[in-house]
């Protein structure tokens, strides 16, 4: 054997000066390293960021006086309490948001795999990226990484980077590679990135072929199962990984969380220590869905007792960066209350939760003194909304209209409920309701107010229009609901109340679980919803799984109110009188008022040419259009 290959053999067999040397805080604070906190303009970690790095790397944790870890409310606005890392430990561990009770601060107690759930804005990719830079480090310490894991030796060994898609996976290799080409460390193994990857020369790379064969890649893409199947991924990152497509492994999509986890993540088990400790590392990261999916199955299984591999740990967005802005959770808040504590709190979203917080946000809409209408021939658009349920649920008829308030100096538009009605089957002794006879409950409301537009679900919807049709009743229509739109739907009332921008009557006085009150029973069924977030953008909203629960009435006004909004949005009809009047041929409606004055006409319905004529006024068939694109989607 040569002296070349006996000096090879010593230093990739050696342990001196191995990863052991630096860990992943020193390297990342020192200025040959990354630099952060010690290099002019680059910020130190968070930390929160320091205590997950020496959790996964098993080093020891503070326990002195100095108490950085600040913990605030969920707006960011009030510190609640302040911990060592030591008592930040026990603090998630009794919360049930980290499933290990202490650190041992020796490293071969390390777990290979990290899972972290974290709300938005909470430095994932930032961390993923010091995570990265550090596996990096560790491999070039060793003069051949493949010999060290008995691999051929010019065999690229890869640090894969998976994200939601490419320009997530963008993002994430910008932040990677901003540290890989600022450090002076990288600088003689660097290679000429691309926008995707960034290839490194080992030192036996570089003794042998200079920079022409590195063997280090690191990559950042979009997720694919068939993409990263053949790679020798010594790290697999799947950012954001509870909003892959969810599915199994038998599942078509090719971007499947099932699917592209157990693609990317058995390539791991082929680097480990000639003891036998596993070197390969899976990094789950993201903020929650709901509990369904590879992450959640993740996440459940770290729980579990038997569980050595994993280590789980879970925070809002205002733990790990407490400097997040008061103002911009609130309005995240503001903008869906029912996913802003999966969105930013990092809980997984199917924790049932009522659909309205706090009942004052609803009472702030209810107007003293005001009263539901038994009819109104006013000339201004009223909108219906109906939910029909022909034999176990009810059927609700909501009507309402757009008025002028002042609010502050400021006419405001809101949005006054004129009637709310609603029957059930077996309140009247029947098994079930025909469809012509719900077509003429809803005609006799529609003789009385100026409906321009009425929506229902197409399911039993189909069997009353052609009734409803019959007795010029066009603008009514069904539709089909989906589940995306009822989101839409419920989130657009859920704005509306959080504006104030709703009139609510009150009703005659009443008990209600032994309570007097002056709610009318919509109110009532409101309070009593129940919201699961499936997703980002994605809620449902219903009653309660209990007896004698309802939600029809709450499902015909969320739509009465968003053919409103939608109308509104068009800009549909003008202002006159603090109302909205519907452009077009007014003269025709005036002789119809003008004969129903007179007592000429006791029918009470505007004529089919009246109701044709509404149908063709552009800015409400505008509104019809654009909620028809809505159910589309």
């Amino acid at each position: 054997m040569s002296l070349s290959e006996l000096c090879t053999t010593y230093i990739t067999n050696t342990k001196i000066k191995d990863e052991s040397e630096k860990n992943i805080i020193e390297f990342a604070e020192a200025e040959w390293g990354l630099g952060l906190g010690s290099t002019s303009g680059v910020p130190p970690l968070f930390p929160v960021q320091k205590f997950i790095f020496k959790c996964y790397y098993n080093l020891p944790l503070s326990d002195g006086d100095e108490r950085n870890i600040i913990i605030n409310d969920r707006f960011n606005e009030k510190v609640r309490y302040t911990f060592n890392e030591t008592e930040y430990l026990h603090f998630l561990f009794n919360e049930g948001r980290i499933n290990v009770k202490e650190i041992t601060g020796n490293p071969a107690d390390q777990r290979e795999n990290l899972q972290l759930v974290i709300g938005r804005r909470g430095l994932k990719t930032s961390s993923i990226a010091v995570l990265i830079c550090f596996e990096t480090y560790k491999l070039l310490k060793r003069y051949s990484p493949q010999e060290f894991y008995k691999i051929m030796p010019d065999d690229e060994i890869w640090f894969s980077c998976l994200a939601t898609d490419k320009e997530v996976a963008s993002e994430l290799f910008r932040r990677i590679c901003g540290h890989l080409e600022r450090s002076n460390y990288f600088k003689k193994f660097r290679n000429q990135a691309t926008q995707s990857s960034m290839r490194l020369s080992t030192q036996r790379d570089l003794e042998k072929y200079n920079h022409e064969r590195p063997t280090i890649r690191v990559s950042a893409s979009a997720c694919s199962a068939r993409g990263t199947r053949s790679h020798n991924n010594i790290v697999v990152v799947m950012d954001e990984m509870a909003h892959f497509f969810e599915g199994n492994s038998s599942s078509a999509s090719d971007k499947s969380d099932t699917a592209v986890y157990e693609s990317a993540t058995p390539s791991v088990a082929k680097f480990s220590s000639p003891e036998g400790n596993p070197h390969g590392k899976v990094i789950a990261i993201s903020s929650p869905n709901d509990r369904s999916g590879k992450f959640f199955e993740i996440n459940q299984r770290s729980m579990e007792s038997s569980c050595t591999d994993w280590l789980m740990i879970q925070a809002p967005s205002w733990e790990v960066d407490y400097t997040l802005s008061p103002k911009y959770l609130r309005n995240k808040y503001i903008e869906n209350p029912v996913t802003y504590m999966t969105e930013f709190g990092a809980e997984f979203s199917d924790r049932v939760s009522a659909w309205i917080e706090n009942e004052q946000m609803l009472r702030l809409n209810i107007i003293p003194g005001l009263k539901q209408k038994k009819m109104s021939y006013e000339r201004i658009p009223h909108f219906m909304g109906i939910d029909v349920g022909l034999k176990n649920d009810g059927t609700a008829i909501a009507i309402c209209h757009i008025v002028k308030e002042e609010v502050g100096g400021v006419l405001k538009d809101m949005i006054e409920l004129d009637a709310i009605d609603v029957r059930y089957a077996k309140d009247e002794g029947k098994e079930y309701f025909h469809p012509d006879e719900i077509a003429d409950w809803i005609a006799s409301y529609a003789d009385k107010f100026y409906i321009v537009k009425g929506v229902m679900d197409q399911y039993y919807g189909m069997a009353i229009i052609p009734f409803l049709h019959d007795k010029s009743f066009k603008q009514i229509q069904a539709i089909h609901v989906n589940r995306e739109l009822t989101s839409k739907i419920y989130q657009n009332l859920m704005s509306k109340m959080l504006d104030s921008s709703l009139r609510i009557p009150e009703g005659d006085e009443r008990v209600v679980d032994g309570k007097k009150t002056t709610d009318i029973s919509l109110v009532t069924e409101m309070l009593r919803l129940r919201a699961i977030a499936h997703s980002k953008y994605l809620i449902s909203v219903s009653a309660p799984d209990v007896k004698g629960a309802h939600d029809d009435e709450s499902d015909a006004y969320s739509r009465a109110v968003y053919l409103a909004s939608e109308y509104m949005a068009s800009g549909g009809g003008v202002v006159k009188n603090n109302h909205i009047e519907v452009t077009g041929n007014t003269n025709t409606y005036k002789q119809y008022l003008r004969k129903q004055k007179m007592g000429m006409g006791h029918t009470m319905r505007p004529s089919a040419a009246i109701q044709n004529e509404m149908s063709r006024n552009r800015s409400f068939n505008s509104i019809g259009s654009s909620f028809d694109r809505g159910s589309r989607r």
